[in-house]
């Protein structure tokens, strides 16, 4: 990487500034006019760094300066890093880092500060100090049509008998229509609900300049630029569709889908900059991810709840209605009874809505990224556990059956709704370790291969 042309220090690239500036000497300088150390290896631009790969989990991160990793940010261990040279294949773009760690970490405060259940481990300093500036891959994609596009429409004529006639027609668009800029990450331990949840300004995106990286970490692809050709043609399909749909002759002769079929113009790699961070829960069991889009600001993070605050704003809140209930004149001792089913119905179902979510989250159902070998090794279900049927079926039962039985005292009501809505409370907590399982990962323990890419 370039030095500093006054005093041959260390540089670094500021955020704030959109400058280079050299900390020994304090002099500031304009990244685009630096001389870059970028070679040409085999009709490819290339650049020198080093590789720091965890020995927790094996992820890892590239470095172009001579920046210290001090933990890893996948996983959050603090063991040492193995350390080694390497040769990286120059990227085509880059989108610089415009917000600074501190503006980001604000932006990560006033997120979980709106998040009631929010559990303590999520908000502690010395967590949020570990966030790190990383430049994400991304595939850029690129696509075009120009000329005549065609398609099917049909309208009423009329009506014989049981039969309804009708004509078709064939229109025919003119199109000139490019689509640049279409991004999806391409590194399959960023999962792709975070980089969805955090888009990037393509428009400010800048050709490959090795003097924005210092100060900030790199991670290089490991996920075939084709994986989401299609679905970037989608979006440039989808978007032109809706375009026309506005056009009254596709809505006169009833062309509710009209396409338009894209060619492939280019396919680029950008680095786009990215705040990580990894969150270990109480019992280090599974860590939560919090991204920042260190372009605009934009925070993505796992939410996950802590049990404990939820049944202090549960109580809070039940109390004022309890006695709101019972000042009804029309409440009777068997209306407890029926919430209680109610609610233990309504409890299943949830719980029953997140483990599916927590089995496509597993196997990656959602993350194209992610290795097709990996998710069929690692492929697996799980299964509502009997002791949660058993909870579900004790709160039930035991309230059906006094409504069955119809006692004459109320405590046989009470005491039954009681026990219920304890049973309730009881699988209430199962749904809620459930569901922060769902918004976490389990601690990578990636086979030492330099993340969890096939290489």
């Amino acid at each position: 990487m370039s030095k500093c042309p006054h005093c041959g220090a260390e540089i670094q690239f500021n955020p704030k500034s959109k400058n280079v500036h050299c900390e020994y000497c304090g002099s500031d300088f304009n990244p685009k006019e630096l001389k870059t150390d970028i070679k040409k290896a085999k009709n490819e631009k290339t650049l020198d760094g080093r590789a720091f790969s965890c020995t927790q989990c094996g992820a890892t991160l590239l470095s172009f300066d001579e920046t210290a990793v001090t933990f890893c940010s996948y996983c959050g261990s603090q063991n040492m890093i193995e350390e080694k040279m390497i040769g990286q294949t120059a990227p085509d773009f880059i989108i610089p880092f415009s917000k600074t760690k501190d503006q980001c970490i604000a932006n990560y405060k006033k997120k979980i500060s709106s998040f009631l259940f929010c559990p303590g481990y999520m908000k502690s300093d010395v967590i949020i100090k570990k966030f790190r500036g990383i430049y994400m891959p991304y595939g850029i994609y690129y696509f075009e049509h120009h000329g005549d596009n065609t398609n099917k429409g049909q309208k009423y004529n009329h009506r014989s008998g049981d039969y309804v006639y009708y004509d078709d027609y064939t229109i025919h668009a003119n199109v000139d229509a490019t689509y640049d800029g279409i991004s999806y990450d391409l590194l399959s331990k960023f999962y792709d609900d975070y980089s969805v949840s955090i888009p990037f300004n393509y428009k400010e995106a800048e050709d490959f300049n090795p003097n924005y990286l210092p100060g900030f970490y790199a991670d290089s692809k490991d996920v075939d630029i084709d994986t989401y050709l299609n679905d970037a043609k989608k979006i440039a399909m989808d978007d032109s569709s809706r375009f026309f749909k506005k056009h009254s002759i596709y809505s006169k002769y009833s062309c509710h889908h009209p396409t338009v079929s894209f060619q492939v113009k280019d396919k680029k790699i950008g680095l786009f900059p990215v705040y990580f961070v990894s969150i270990m829960d109480k019992d280090k069991e599974h860590i939560h991810y919090a991204v920042i889009n260190g372009q605009t600001g934009k925070v993505a993070a796992d939410m996950p709840i802590d049990f404990f605050k939820y049944i202090i704003f549960s109580v809070v809140l039940a109390v004022p209605i309890f006695f709101l209930l019972n000042s009804m004149p029309v409440f009777l001792p068997v209306h407890i009874n029926i919430f209680t089913i109610i609610m233990s119905i309504v409890a299943f179902i949830i719980y029953s809505i997140e483990l599916d979510k927590l089995n496509k989250k597993d196997n990656h159902f959602n993350d194209k990224g992610f290795s097709k070998q990996e998710i069929n090794k690692k492929k697996s279900k799980k299964n509502m556990k009997f002791s949660y049927v058993i909870k579900f079926l004790i709160s039930i039962l035991l309230s059906f059956f006094v409504i069955i039985t119809s006692p004459v005292e109320d405590y046989y009501y009470y005491g039954s709704s009681i026990i219920g809505l304890i049973f309730i409370l009881w699988f209430f907590k199962d749904l809620i370790t459930t569901y922060n399982l769902t918004v976490s990962r389990p601690i990578p323990q990636l086979d030492k291969r330099g993340g969890d890419e096939s290489v």
